[in-house]
């Protein structure tokens, strides 16, 4: 039995599809992330910040005004060499943690990280760590930028600790309290609740002893822990040696206390899990300063699973699911007991060690080797370091958009030039050109649009920066008129934005509305969302200006809403192809038949290929003829233009011949008196 499949069709092809590439304040740098909504596009590259100043937040408003009429964006964050991210570091022996002003760490995206800088720039094995410019870091922020500085990062294996007789007598309103005997308590950090009696209060400090970030066990120089708030007058302690519960100030966040997974008791070993949170601790994420944003409960062993099968190893959960940070080192000094690198006889096991073949790992004499290392004091690290880097407008962004270079790989129909000035705006046009299937969309400077004395002067410096310094002509680009004033409802500000996403958004928008052939201007299709007001307002005169010179313009009309005013793409030759709706057409027509007669190739140049494509072509182009995208077709693909040597070169040639429609851009109105006993066919037409 064989079977033949002759039912070949033109498929269907979306052209909605949006990218742009720029200045975002967080989020993966140099690959592109598909973003479906507004709310995505927060998530993932940051909501701006009120001390951005102005062209780095046109990035990030223009993708969000295109996001209002679409739902496929794909972004490219580009970060300059200074960026870096924030991250909680370590001194070059791998001690206590400490902050510093710039940590000169760059992570640019999952590949980087895992590629390059885990296990090259640190020890030289990945379960090492990461270092760069002598520091060891713990953790580091998941991307570039200052909002990393937002965050930290604390662990905990045992939650709470009590102690008895521990404080001196503490007296009522009192900031610090007083150790027994110097020191009886073990390690507490800052970021601890220390109760008392009655009291719950939180440490901010020690003094009196070798550091002012925690007090160690037997450290008989601290004498005091310094606390808020005050201590509380009616506290039951007052005025007598007290006992005292040391508790990990996330500890509610969990329903139980870290002990033993069921791997690790499978496996006769202990104390295996701990719990991680990450905080915003200073609220640039959600708003809101000591925001739990995420946290986990995961094992210290690297073959630990999940119910699901899963890893539970806290490296291995914490790189793939956390939004927000990287793992850097495993903790040495700073809070474990004898340390994880090189275990020695009475030690617990290293983290990282693997449950499968703990038996073989315990030395002789080493009695507690099935118990895995225990922090000795909760672990607290504020990331510091992060930097937003220099912002470029055109050379760095440059190097964005060839992420969309690649018309094989990449499916983008437009792309959005947000702030670009004239060397980046000239790239993305050739950009356009050699991909044939993409539209670039493009702004004036603000400069020429914002801020002038009059519509008159905007429009003379928009027409000579479109004619002198941008100097292109091309059916692959659109060139709007202007900016908008909208409002930032993420900082309660109003911003000035470049109209190229919206126009793109409303071309997405007619697409899935009507369809991709249909204008996107005029009152019906060309409504602009979210303008509190233009820049200027251009009258006939200079609508007239603006239109003869390839500039579309953008018009406030009372009670009527701001419209796109025009529907030119940027090439000059007057030619069907001077229209965005047929500049559309020919891309779907181009890509979708192109894409059915791929499957022609390496099949005989007869006439039953040739009739085969005429019969499959036919049906499309009458479809898109009903639907009012052409008048008239014709598709030859026979002998005329298949002679023998077309064949001997192994070619193939269908030529499809098709009369575009066109949108009305001007309506001429004729009003015409007779005479009362005048005959109308006699008058009509004169």
């Amino acid at each position: 039995m064989t079977e033949k499949d002759l039912t070949n069709i033109v498929p269907a092809v979306a052209t909605t599809s949006a990218g742009i590439a720029g200045y975002f304040n967080w989020g993966p740098c140099e690959e592109r992330r598909l973003i479906a909504g507004e709310a995505d596009l927060v998530t993932t590259f940051g909501k701006p910040t009120v001390g951005d100043d102005a062209a780095p937040t046109e990035y990030f408003f223009t993708g969000a005004n295109f996001l209002g009429y679409a739902n496929n964006l794909s972004v490219v964050r580009k970060v300059s060499d200074n960026a870096y991210n924030a991250a909680a570091v370590a001194n070059t022996d791998r001690g206590d943690s400490e902050t510093v002003s710039n940590v000169d760490l760059q992570i640019k995206n999952s590949d980087h990280y895992w590629d390059t800088i885990l296990g090259t720039t640190g020890p030289g094995a990945a379960d090492e760590g990461i270092s760069a410019s002598g520091e060891w870091y713990y953790w580091a922020a998941k991307w570039p930028g200052t909002l990393g500085n937002s965050l930290k990062v604390s662990m905990s294996d045992t939650h709470s600790v009590s102690f008895t007789d521990a404080i001196t007598g503490a007296s009522a309103g009192a900031s610090s309290l007083e150790l027994q005997g110097g020191g009886l308590l073990g390690e507490v950090a800052v970021g601890d609740v220390f109760s008392l009696g009655n009291g719950s209060y939180t440490v901010t400090g020690f003094s009196g002893g070798a550091s002012a970030s925690h007090q160690e066990e037997n450290d008989d120089d601290t004498t005091h822990i310094h606390i808020t708030p005050v201590v509380n007058a009616l506290d039951t302690n007052l005025g007598a040696t007290s006992d005292a519960t040391v508790t990990w100030a996330y500890a509610g966040n969990f329903d139980r206390t870290p002990s033993t997974s069921t791997d690790a008791e499978a496996a006769t070993a202990t104390d295996d899990e701990i719990d991680i949170v990450v905080v915003d601790e200073d609220g640039l994420f959600s708003g809101t300063r000591g925001t739990v944003l995420e946290r986990f409960t995961v094992s210290k062993a690297k073959d630990a699973k999940k119910f699901d099968g899963t890893s539970n190893y806290y490296v291995n959960v914490i790189n793939d699911s956390s939004n927000y940070i990287w793992w850097g080192d495993h903790p040495d000094t700073i809070g474990v007991s004898g340390g994880v690198s090189g275990a020695t006889a009475g030690d617990g096991r290293e983290w990282g060690s693997l449950l499968s073949n703990i038996e073989s790992e315990i030395t002789v004499g080493q009695g507690s080797g099935k118990n895995f290392e225990k922090l000795t004091r909760n672990f607290y690290a504020s990331m510091t370091g992060g930097s937003n880097g220099t912002y470029s407008n055109d050379s760095l962004y440059l190097n964005g958009y060839d992420n969309f270079a690649d018309a094989e790989t990449v499916d983008c129909a437009l792309l959005l030039g947000g702030p670009a000035e004239a060397t980046l705006a000239g790239q993305l046009i050739d950009l356009c050109d050699a991909r044939k299937d993409c539209v670039a969309f493009l702004s004036p400077l603000r400069a020429d649009a914002v801020g002038q004395s009059s519509a008159g002067v905007a429009t003379t410096d928009i027409v000579d920066y479109y004619n002198i310094t941008l100097n292109k002509s091309s059916s692959y680009g659109v060139f709007d008129g202007g900016w908008k004033y909208m409002y930032d409802n993420y900082n309660d500000v109003y911003r000035w934005v470049p109209l190229n996403g919206d126009i793109a958004g409303l071309v997405a928008r007619t697409e899935t509305t009507n369809d991709a052939w249909w204008s996107p201007a005029g009152f019906n299709r060309g409504q602009i969302r979210g303008v509190v007001r233009l820049p200027y307002n251009p009258k006939q005169a200079h609508r007239d200006t603006l239109y003869k010179n390839n500039v579309n313009p953008v018009v406030s009309f009372p009670g009527e809403g701001t419209v796109l005013y025009g529907d030119k793409t940027m090439q000059r030759k007057p030619s069907a192809f001077d229209r965005i709706n047929v500049r559309r057409l020919f891309i779907v027509l181009e890509k979708a038949i192109a894409t059915a007669a791929k499957y022609k190739l390496f099949e005989f140049n007869d006439a039953f290929t040739r009739a085969s494509f005429v019969n499959m072509v036919t049906p499309f182009l009458r479809d898109i003829q009903g639907r009012k995208g052409i008048f008239d077709f014709k598709v030859v693909c026979d002998e005329t233009n298949n002679p023998g040597s077309v064949i001997d070169r192994n070619e193939f040639v269908a030529d499809i011949y098709v009369k575009p429609a066109r949108s009305i851009n001007f309506i001429q109105l004729n009003f015409i008196a007779v005479g009362t006993g005048v005959d109308f066919n006699e008058v009509a037409g004169a």
